[in-house]
């Protein structure tokens, strides 16, 4: 790979001592079919998709393009240190971000669970409160039946069968369904009147 770079050197420099826009874009696109291989291979042992490892290859291209503008060759430093350098930086900016990600993924998803079983609680709550509402009323409602119609409408609450409850009563089957039909003509009269 040293010897890549040595050769590349030269075309480094003329990188940064060009004046024209379109001969720097050549000189860049060389550059770039050279170590653009050397990048896959170090960026590859990461073991991610292809088009993570694009992104990686194009952020760390426009990071060497920015740094042949002001790179000094004239020191002892090769730019093959300084493009190590630039890809151990690539990398470790790499797993920040996917950490980060990942992190405010598992945030996101918690906030959900919390949000969900709270939503679940204030409905069980909002449930027991208009059943205990519901229950209030078809109480108050009673206060217009009959004795013996409450007692049947009492009943009916236990899951009692009309036969059962006339049984229960000593009274005749019939008579126990006209009294369901008043307490519900009663019941709902009551309701719509006083409730709605």
């Amino acid at each position: 790979m040293t010897y890549h770079f040595r050769q590349l050197e030269d075309i480094f420099k003329a990188f940064q001592y060009s004046q024209n826009t379109l001969e720097k874009e050549q000189l860049f696109a060389n550059i770039m079919n050279v170590i653009r291989p050397k990048l896959m291979m170090k960026f590859r042992m990461l073991g991610i998709d292809h088009q993570e490892l694009e992104d990686l290859i194009q952020d760390t291209s426009l990071k060497i393009y920015l740094a042949l503008h002001t790179f000094n060759f004239n020191t002892n430093v090769p730019f093959e240190h300084y493009l190590n350098r630039l890809v151990y930086s690539v990398k470790k900016d790499f797993w920040r971000k996917r950490y980060a990600f990942n992190q405010r993924q598992q945030l996101l998803i918690n906030e959900c669970v919390v949000e969900y079983r709270l939503n679940q609680m204030i409905k069980r709550t909002e449930e027991l409160y208009l059943t205990r509402l519901s229950k209030e009323d078809l109480i108050d409602s009673f206060k217009k039946l009959s004795m013996f119609e409450r007692e049947v409408a009492n009943l009916l609450l236990l899951d009692y069968s009309p036969s059962e409850i006339a049984k229960r009563l000593n009274v005749k089957d019939k008579v126990v369904y006209n009294s369901i039909q008043r307490c519900k003509i009663k019941m709902k009269q009551y309701l719509l009147k006083y409730k709605c």
